[in-house]
């Protein structure tokens, strides 16, 4: 569930950037040996180890991920590749569509009450957990309680639930204190409630809730169970013999970290290694078009870079001279110039296609003059502050800094380490003018975008920009099931100048030849994530 004014802040979570970032390198060539160094985590407890001849499907992440892949501590965007395999929610996202659609996965139907605060779910019959015990509507109650025990970023989902009752085995009733037009996008979220056994969270709950367990365990009920685990390094993952669904053609997945991507190149050219999960650039990735070695593949994804605006910037400091400085960004040439393929100029203010672009037209026209009005800062130089693990983030402010200083305005850009950049609202108006920053959205609606970004408590205000009235205009929002009532809340953001959405990222894929069904195993609103079971070979 979105956050409302009352709730707590909602912690900054690790966001995807398409290049390297903080992990050792993972040769291919010691793939099936490092296996035998998994730490013991199969569900019987047993070290995993790839047989001689087994068909293991090897994917590489090109990004860091130390978060345990435990669903209600999980907040980082690599994690999900694990998580969306292993786990289930009552509902999700289709995959394969550029469209956010809900559509059943562990709740078959359900229905919503006329004031809007009662859910009532029918669960699918014959599902089992990983541990064999038999879904029920007790796993629902318990899990959704996990969740606010546990505590962690993705808690306030579920912060608007008075209740979750179980009148028989397949039904379960979840009420709300106030109606919330999100609900359930927040409940299809990647980031979403997933249903855990009852069992492994009685059995291993430890004074953690399980927390110890599930850092090398999983207790889901996904095609896939995880079933070896080295930290930071590498994660295996087997198919699930009594899985509701289709049976997995790809039976084995070994999921790979590295920070070397030329390295993880020349392996997956040799094919050595089955796929690289985004994060290249624009030279890295165009440079394979015509390679018969290895194909190339983008889709659509809800991940948008932006520009924040310092309040604190003496340069910036009216409403005028923001809109002159983003009128006078020519997103097309720069996005074209820095990122080619990998990205989509917007103009729309929330993720381009999430809502009609009527409702959130950020109304900016380029004009080639503009910056003519800026002057120059009293500090003598623009500073645009990126992330220094995003070559994304990297390429797009150096080459906005190049242009401000052809137009006599000097600019550099400057690097902040992954964690640093979200504490740049603290150095006020001695922090840079501008910051450039990728973020996606923890749903596809337009509350998981506006509260997380737009208001000081939601985590992703870097600079902790205000909006007057915006904490009113979401809930009132919220409470209707009109998803236009978004159009006064882009408004009002628009209005302050204080952000300028200029593209969207494509989820960038190289695979050898022949893997089939990418496309069918890529969702919308997870960056550099793939849903294995709608994998096979040619």
């Amino acid at each position: 569930m979105s956050p409302s004014t009352t709730r707590r802040p909602q912690p900054a979570r690790t966001l995807p950037t398409r290049r390297t970032r903080l992990r050792r390198t993972a040769a291919a060539s010691a793939a099936l040996a490092g296996l035998l160094a998994l730490t013991a985590c199969g569900q019987s407890g047993t070290v995993a180890a790839a047989a001689d001849g087994d068909d293991t499907f090897i994917a590489v992440m090109l990004t860091g991920y130390t978060t345990p892949p435990d669903p209600d501590v999980n907040y980082d965007g690599p994690g999900l590749n694990i998580i969306e395999n292993t786990y289930e929610g009552l509902v999700a996202y289709q995959d394969g569509v550029e469209q956010p659609t809900i559509v059943p996965e562990l709740a078959e139907a359900w229905t919503v009450s006329d004031d809007g605060l009662t859910y009532t779910f029918t669960l699918r019959d014959g599902v089992t957990f990983h541990d064999g015990t038999a879904l029920t509507s007790e796993a629902v109650k318990t899990s959704f309680e996990r969740r606010t025990q546990v505590d962690s970023g993705p808690a306030y989902m579920v912060g608007d639930v008075v209740s979750v009752e179980t009148p028989d085995e397949l039904t379960a009733v979840v009420t709300l204190s106030a109606p919330n037009s999100a609900f359930l996008d927040y409940l299809a979220s990647p980031f979403g409630v997933k249903l855990i056994s009852p069992t492994v969270l009685t059995d291993q709950a430890g004074d953690d809730f399980a927390q110890t367990y599930l850092t090398t365990h999983d207790a889901g009920t996904g095609p896939y169970e995880l079933t070896g685990v080295e930290t930071g390094e590498r994660y295996e993952l087997t198919a699930y013999d009594d899985y509701w669904g289709d049976a997995p053609q790809i039976t084995s997945v070994e999921l790979q970290v590295a920070e070397n991507a030329s390295s993880a190149q020349l392996q997956l050219e040799r094919g050595e290694i089955d796929a690289i999960l985004g994060n290249l650039n624009k030279t890295s990735f165009e440079s394979f078009a015509s390679s018969e070695d290895v194909t190339t593949s983008t889709f659509a994804n809800f991940t948008t870079q932006m520009i924040y605006v310092n309040p604190g910037s003496s340069w910036l400091s009216s409403v005028e001279a923001r809109e002159a400085l983003f009128a006078g960004i020519d997103k097309e040439s720069i996005i074209d110039e820095a990122m080619g393929s990998l990205e989509v100029p917007t103009d729309q203010l929330f993720p381009q296609g999430m809502v009609d672009a009527g409702i959130d037209d950020q109304g900016i026209t380029y004009d080639a003059d503009a910056w003519s009005t800026l002057g120059t800062p009293a500090s003598g130089t623009v500073r645009i502050a990126y992330a220094g693990s995003s070559a994304d983030g990297k390429a797009v402010a150096e080459e906005l800094g190049s242009r401000l200083s052809t137009a006599g305005i000097p600019a550099e850009a400057v690097a902040y380490s992954a964690g640093t950049i979200y504490g740049i609202a603290d150095e006020g108006a001695d922090g840079p003018d501008l910051a450039v920053f990728s973020v996606f959205p923890d749903a596809g609606h337009p509350d998981a975008w506006a509260a997380i970004i737009y208001t000081p408590a939601g985590g992703l205000d870097l600079f902790g920009a205000e909006v007057p009235g915006l904490p009113d205009l979401l809930d009132t929002a919220r409470a209707s099931t009109d998803i236009a009532a978004y159009g006064a809340v882009a408004d009002a953001i628009n209005a302050t100048r204080y952000w300028y959405s200029i593209g969207s990222l494509n989820t960038t894929l190289l695979t050898t030849p022949d893997v089939t069904g990418t496309q069918e195993a890529q969702n919308v609103l997870e960056y550099d994530v793939l849903h294995f079971a709608a994998l096979g070979r040619s």
